[in-house]
This record gives C-alpha cells, structure tokens and sequence, in this order.
C-alpha cells in the first residue's frame, strides 16, 4: 500500500515508493537544503533503524549519524557530485541507542522538481569486527605480512613487515612495492625471486622459498617465505605473501654448528629403516680430521666408512644398532677403527627417536677412547703379570688353563702341562738374600721364557715355582721340553752353589676337568722331589 507523504506531492511520494519500496537494501532519501532533513524511506530502511514512517519523516540525518551536525558538510558536498555514487563510512544510531557500522553509497538525484540525496545503506558492523579482528592477529603474530595488488604494489603490511623492512610506520611502506624488498641490494632480482610474483602473474601459489630479501638500507635478509594469489571471481588481483626472518634460526644454526665442531669427537645422525636398513644422514664438520678421512671424503658415505672397520666389527656394530632401533633404547658401543694410526678405540654413543613413518633416527656422537683402552690393558696387563719376573700370574694361569679345558672339549685340541719347582731355593735364600734369590727366580724365568711359544703361557705359580701350559701339545713333546728346561737351568750356573728343577709334566686326558689335571701334574712334581730332585716326572 502507498503511504501519503507530508513533505512532498503525491507524485514523488508515488515514485519514491515504486522505485525503492520493494528494496532489498534499506534506503533513505536525504534533503541537503533543509538541513539535512529525511525526506523518506523504504520499507527496509525503516526495520534496519527500528522507526515508523512516520518518525523516520521527523529526523535530520545528524539525528542517525553519531558524527552528529559534522555531517552537514560531507553531506553537501556529496551532494554536489555527480557520475554515481560513492561509498563512504559512518556509524549509524538506531531507535534504541545501538550503533551500527555501515557503508553509505550516497549521490544526488533529482526527484521530479527537487534535488535530492539518495542514501543505499549496507550494514558492515561484522565486516568491521572482522576487519579489526584481522588487524589484531596480523599486528600479533611474529612474521611479516603484506598483500600486493596486481602489479606488486602493497595493499597491507603488518607492523612486523614494516620493522622487517627497516621503516617505523606503515605509511612509509604501503606507497611502495615489493620489487624493491626482493633480492640482494647490488643485484637484480635472480629467478628464484621472481617466484614471490608467480602468485601473482599466474595464480600459482608460492610455498615455503627461501630467498633473500633486503631492508631499506640495502642489508640483506634471509626468509622463508609463503605466496598465495588472491582471487576474485576467475581473476588474480593479487597475493598474500607471508615470510619469517631467518636471520636469527641462521645465528642460531651456525652456533649450533660451531658448538658441535667444538666438540671433542664426531657429531653424527643417523637412520634405521624398517627395513633394518643403515644410513648415516650427518656428521660434523670436525667429523673428517676425527675420523683420519681426506679433505675430499664425505664422512657419511658407505664407501668411505667401510674401511674403518672390519668385516666382522661391521657386523658386529650394526647388530647392536638395530637391536638398540628394534628396542627404542640409547646406543652404546666402544669399537676399534683402522686407519692411519692403527689401534685407535672410539666410543660411540646415541639417544633414539622413532618418526612417524616407523624410520629410527639416532642422534649421538664418536669418542677417541684410544687412551682410556691403553690404560685398561695396562692396567689389565699389570692385575695378571708377576711384577718380579714379568712371566704371568697365576690368576692368569688358571684362566689359561680353563680355556684349553675348553678347546679341549669343542674341538679335542690336546693339551700339556709342567709343573717346575727350584730345588732348595729356601737354602739359597737364607746364605745369600733375598736380592740373590729374586735374581735366581728372574734367570729361570729368562730360561722358561726363551723356550716357550707365543701361544704357550708360562707363569709364576707362586714363590719358587712355575708352570708351563703348551696348548695343541702332546706328551712326547711336552716330556722333551721338560728335560731340555731341566737341563738348561743346571747347566747356566745360576748360582754358585749350582742350582737344579725338578718338574712334573703330563697331558690331560680327553674331559678331564683342568682342576683335576692340574693336581695331577703337581703330583708328579712331589715325585720327583722326593725320588731325588733335578729330574721329570711323567703324571
């Protein structure tokens, strides 16, 4: 139904209704002349601002405007454009008091006889919320931000762009255009620059480049950096690009590098297959000269580390890193190395991360325990060897002997033994000293020594005896060697009183206990000091 109007002839009243009454978009009809005052509105305009027709006709646009009586003038100078309408914003007061952000297109139309504003309203209070929702995240985050259009110039940029870039205030930047930013500052852009613009030439979106960029005065940055076009409809009409400086990571990286180069060993990573297959991903730039490789060797490729280790040690190692992979536990293992210095011992040792994709990464370093092994066997050398005549002792006799019992078993390996004793040493040490009978005990070691193998083991068992283990011996050998010891030591002169052995000499029978054997040899020892001294006796 058409609604009579007060201010104006029925004929602009009827023409305002059937031109804007059915509007989707609320409309308001404004007289610059009269103040400012509302001449009309639709349907849609009078639910937006919560007012009757009626009341809506009493208003003045001050009344709706929270800029208040400020708005005559903007509104008289829209009113002299012509061409269309323009978009300007304001906040709107409606009947209850709320305040609405909205978006203005206003222009001058002449309605029968009169010059007019016509006002279309768009409410933009959420597109503001998210306007300044959007501001508020990109000022927050700690990576650079900007849009450009479609010939590179910034549309945006968030405050950590603008200090990216060496400016205090966007305002310094948004007149620019991101051609000056890429690149080295003595350079023109290289091809990989020219991607960031991808985005925006074909639509093909840029992901994680890392290039360099440059500040104002020239310095240049690294970043890594994302470029997504922005698409209205079917066409580009620009790019988000987002970027970190990796200035600090880079800091950061080459620390790291140095702290691991510092390092008094290899730094290594490494990756277990599920498979069970083995490869050495990285190692430190100390890892070369550690390792005794070349300037021009790459410490991790299979072909430059095979020759560190045997065949065996090889094998040897790797077990022991898949079972530490199959358990997830640290990996632990001391191993020898070949190279230019022969007998060098490394410990090796690595924590281990299972990945997403079931592959086992180590991350661990290489020792030179080369030293620590020295002193070990010294000390080892030293807890089973005879001080005084440097023959072993008999700890290490005994463990001799348990593995010929083994060989013995596994392999029926024959094995002998002799037991020696030093006639009256007790006499030679009370008419002469003790500085002469430690001589007499070192002389017969001399002899033992000189008349035994590399494979034999011949100690001191205790005092003035000896004993001789001759494993892969038989009797008839054993029994010859004895004598020819025998006779040796009578016939040295040792001492001036002369000095005679009497020895007990016998091969174990196939599964004999050692213990057993040992007692038997001795045995026959007894025997030959109570049948006369200075001869053998068979057990």
């Amino acid at each position: 139904m058409l609604l009579r109007c007060p201010t104006m002839n029925d004929t602009r009243c009827i023409l305002f209704d059937t031109l804007f009454g059915t509007n989707s978009a609320p409309i308001v009809l404004i007289d610059p002349a009269s103040d400012g005052a509302i001449v009309d509105a639709n349907r849609k305009a009078l639910e937006f601002y919560g007012y009757s027709r009626e009341e809506f006709r009493e208003l003045h646009v001050y009344d709706i405007n929270t800029l208040g009586r400020s708005v005559l003038p903007v509104m008289r100078e829209i009113s002299s454009w012509s061409g269309g309408h323009y978009p300007q914003r304001f906040r709107h007061r409606l009947a209850d008091g709320t305040v609405r952000d909205v978006q203005v297109y206003a222009g001058p139309v002449d309605l029968i006889d009169r010059k007019l504003l016509l006002c279309v309203i768009q409410d933009i209070t959420q597109v503001i919320e998210a306007e300044q929702f959007n501001r508020l995240l990109l000022e927050s985050v700690n990576i650079g931000v900007c849009g450009i259009d479609g010939g590179g110039m910034f549309t945006f940029v968030n405050p950590e762009a603008v200090r990216a870039f060496g400016f205090l205030h966007e305002s310094e930047v948004i007149k620019l255009g991101i051609h000056r930013f890429l690149g080295e500052a003595d350079r023109p852009l290289d091809g990989e620059a020219h991607r960031v613009l991808e985005a925006v030439a074909t639509g093909t979106a840029v992901q994680g480049l890392e290039c360099m960029m440059r500040r104002e005065d020239g310095t240049p940055f690294p970043v890594r950096l994302v470029a997504s076009p922005i698409r209205v409809g079917d066409q580009v009409k620009g790019a988000v690009i987002s970027f970190t400086d990796l200035t600090r990571e880079r800091e950061r990286e080459d620390e790291v590098a140095d702290l691991m180069n510092a390092i008094p060993g290899a730094v290594f990573q490494a990756v277990m297959k599920p498979g069970k297959h083995f490869e050495i991903t990285y190692f430190n730039g100390a890892a070369k000269s550690f390792l005794g490789l070349a300037d021009g060797d790459d410490p991790t490729s299979a072909a430059v580390l095979s020759p560190l280790l045997t065949r065996s040690g090889w094998v040897d190692l790797l077990r022991s890193l898949r079972r530490s992979a199959g358990r997830l536990q640290a990996w632990e293992r001391e191993f020898p190395i070949k190279g230019a210095d022969e007998g060098r011992w490394l410990l090796g040792r690595a924590s281990t991360r299972r990945q997403p994709n079931g592959d086992v990464v180590f991350n661990g370093v290489l020792l030179d325990i080369t030293d620590r092994k020295l002193l070990e066997a010294r000390l080892e050398d030293a807890a089973l060897t005879d001080p005084l005549t440097g023959l072993r002792n008999r700890r290490h006799f005994e463990i001799a002997l348990k593995e010929a019992e083994k060989r013995q078993a596994a392999a029926s390996s024959p094995y002998s033994l002799m037991v020696i004793d030093i006639d009256h040493f007790k006499q030679l040490n009370d008419r002469h000293g003790h500085d002469a009978g430690d001589d007499v005990l070192r002389r017969v070691a001399d002899t033992l020594r000189l008349r035994s193998r590399q494979s034999d083991c011949v100690a001191r068992w205790g005092g003035e005896e000896f004993a001789l283990l001759l494993p892969g011996t038989a009797l008839g050998l054993a029994s010859a060697l004895a004598n020819d010891i025998r006779g040796a030591v009578a016939e040295a002169g040792l001492s001036v009183d002369g000095l005679s052995v009497s020895i007990g000499v016998g091969e174990a029978a196939q599964g004999e206990d050692a213990g057993d054997f040992f007692r038997r040899i001795d045995a026959a020892l007894y025997r030959a000091k109570a049948n006369g001294r200075n001869r053998v006796e068979l057990a």
